[in-house]
């Protein structure tokens, strides 16, 4: 084989092998939707999602891999201000996140008005080293009327100033119907570093299976749960063998026990049976699920349960 042809193969290998990859922090209040965003781009469900705020406690990563790229989204909790050691931890995960961060996508509300800290929080981040974006969700919820008058006032960050930089783009768009989500990928490929990939292609999270059945379970404790319950509501798995997953609800208080077993264990029933489905699901085999319910009093301000859940200190 000629020298010639050797170089020739050589260039086409290496063009072939070279990709962009980066991560993209996907930050924004809580119930702006940047669970459901990430799970649309992906494919698959990386994230709980439920109407509840602050659904979202740790940094989880979504990944899509495609021909020439992988793009890791970073689902963060919302923004808000720390009340206890789990709000410090979720505010450490939002940090990390925009810390790591190759670009940033900031998720807006489009059927809620724009608020002052809404911009404030605009104006901070175009102050980093990173391109900005903004993807004003839920236009299939707002409609043109909603929607129009907050796209018109973020136009004032399409400029730059001596304090920030611009913002890249603003997007409207749908977590719900993908609208416009196509067009955000290709706006983020743009600032994507050249590299190799950090994950192997058919990965979809950084999160291990415990991980993802402690969440699902979760998820199906907030959706039938009574309002005043939520965030004490932590769950931890005490056994995986076989077929069999045992795993432990934990609650803050003696009366929100009672609350998630319900009448004649009723309610405990049903988020065994909606979050086993879904288990089931995600691991492509039937399971056993046992779930019990165990009093912690104030657990989100003790590292020792935090840990237990899968909120280890960082």
């Amino acid at each position: 084989m000629s020298i010639v042809i050797r170089y020739s193969l050589f260039v086409i290998r290496s063009l072939r092998s070279i990709m962009k990859s980066g991560f993209i922090s996907i930050l924004g209040k809580p119930n702006v939707g940047k669970s459901s965003l990430i799970n649309k781009l992906v494919g698959e469900k990386v994230s709980i999602v439920t109407p509840k705020p602050q659904t979202t406690r740790d940094r989880i990563l979504g990944i899509l891999s495609g021909e020439g790229y992988q793009m890791i989204f970073i689902d963060t909790p919302g923004v808000h201000t720390p009340k206890s050691l789990l709000g410090r931890h979720m505010g450490q995960a939002i940090k990390s996140a925009a810390s790591d961060a190759d670009a940033v996508v900031i998720v807006l509300d489009a059927t809620k008005r724009l608020r002052d800290d809404d911009l404030e929080f605009i104006e901070k981040t175009l102050s980093r080293p990173f391109p900005v974006y903004i993807a004003v969700n839920k236009i299939d919820l707002a409609g043109y009327q909603q929607t129009y008058p907050i796209l018109s006032a973020l136009s004032v960050f399409m400029n730059a100033d001596e304090k920030r930089a611009a913002v890249k783009e603003v997007i409207p768009v749908s977590a719900k119907t993908g609208e416009n989500l196509e067009k955000l990928k290709q706006y983020l490929l743009q600032d994507l570093p050249e590299g190799e990939a950090f994950f192997p292609a058919d990965d979809f999270t950084d999160k291990t299976e415990r991980f993802q059945i402690c969440e699902i379970i979760r998820e199906k404790a907030l959706l039938y749960l009574r309002d005043e319950i939520p965030h004490g509501v932590g769950v931890a798995i005490q056994a995986m063998k076989d077929a069999v997953i045992e795993a432990d609800i934990y609650v803050e208080k003696d009366s929100h026990k009672q609350i998630v077993i319900g009448e004649g264990g009723g309610q405990l029933k049903t988020i065994g049976e909606k979050a086993r489905f879904d288990i089931e699901k995600m691991l492509g085999r039937k399971v056993f699920l046992k779930l019990f319910v165990k009093v912690r009093k104030d657990w989100r301000n003790k590292q020792s349960y935090m840990d237990d859940i899968g909120y280890s200190k960082k």
